[in-house]
Parts: structure tokens; C-alpha cells; sequence
């Protein structure tokens, strides 16, 4: 089961703490995209770099949730 994180006082649930640590690495994905054209080709980058967010967010969500 996750637990609430304290930092600095401040009690972080599980979604907050997914959504802290996937922001780097859609940081990262995200540059990766733009170097190799994907965000040039599609529709609407915004909407698909929207979609890539929530994504690594619920994978690491459910992640957390996986308990041995």
C-alpha cells in the first residue's frame, strides 16, 4: 500500500508524489520527441504531450499500487 510522504511538513499523497516524479521524465520524453520530429508530424502536440503526461502518471501510479 503507498504512504503519504512528509516534506518539509507538507504530506504528500501517492498522486502527488506520481505526478512530482513523472514530471521529469516526460521532461525527458518530451525533448526526445521534438529532436526526432514526432511533435512536428502530429495534429496537435500539445493534446499528444498532454496525453504522454497522464500516461507515465498512471503508470506509475499503478506502480505504487502493485504491492509483493
Amino acid at each position: 500500500m503507498p504512504v503519504d510522504f512528509e516534506f518539509g511538513g507538507v504530506y504528500l499523497p501517492p498522486i502527488a508524489q506520481a505526478l512530482l516524479l513523472g514530471l521529469p521524465l516526460f521532461l525527458v520524453l518530451d525533448a526526445l520527441l521534438r529532436r526526432s520530429g514526432v511533435l512536428a508530424r502530429v495534429w496537435h502536440p500539445a493534446l499528444l504531450q498532454g496525453a504522454l503526461y497522464a500516461a507515465i502518471c498512471a503508470v506509475l501510479v499503478l506502480s505504487m499500487g502493485v504491492s509483493a
